[in-house]
């Protein structure tokens, strides 16, 4: 009897809610709804995509500072594994300018993305998010080329989902 009145319940439900028309007052679409304005907990957005823009931006600071601080906090702890990483590559005698060098290119990444959160909240406008996303893109492409130098194949593989993400949040700017 249960099996029956769930099935019964499962018809009715479904046969609801594929058939029914949506009415001119409860309109689905967000579109229809606040046209090109999103509003979010009071915060008032000019679309889906500077939504996204801002949340794969404040993504990316967090991941850049948090990388740059522990490089920075610990220092020889980064450059004896950065000697170990790459004893066997063309790096090898590059240690400690190539982690000062991406000291320099993660912080400045993440600076300029949270700088362009702000921006985008000041100025309505998402051009220093922009600057960032391509600040990153360049920061993941030397990360990628020391990781592939080093024969890390699977450290460079995995990088590849964070630079396909930059890459969207580009796209998304036109």
């Amino acid at each position: 009897m249960k099996q029956f009145l769930l099935i019964l319940f499962s018809v009715f439900i479904l046969s609801t809610t594929l058939v029914a028309e949506p009415s001119a007052a409860t309109s689905s679409s967000i579109e229809e709804r606040f046209g090109d304005r999103i509003e979010l907990l009071g915060v008032k957005f000019k679309g889906p995509l500077v939504l996204s823009q801002i949340l794969i931006a404040i993504l990316l600071a967090v991941t850049f500072l948090q990388s740059a601080i522990d490089k920075i906090m610990d220092r020889e702890g980064n450059r004896k594994f950065f000697t170990a990483h790459f004893s066997n590559s063309p790096l090898k005698g590059f240690t400690d300018i190539s982690l000062s060098l991406l000291i320099i290119l993660e912080l400045t990444a993440g600076l300029m993305l949270v700088y362009g959160i702000y921006f985008s909240f000041a100025e309505r406008t998402t051009l220093w998010i922009f600057n960032g996303f391509v600040w990153s893109a360049i920061t993941f492409i030397f990360l990628f080329t020391g990781q592939r130098l080093a024969k890390d194949y699977v450290g460079a593989a995995d990088l590849i989902p964070y630079f396909l993400l930059v890459i969207l949040g580009i796209m998304s700017m036109y």
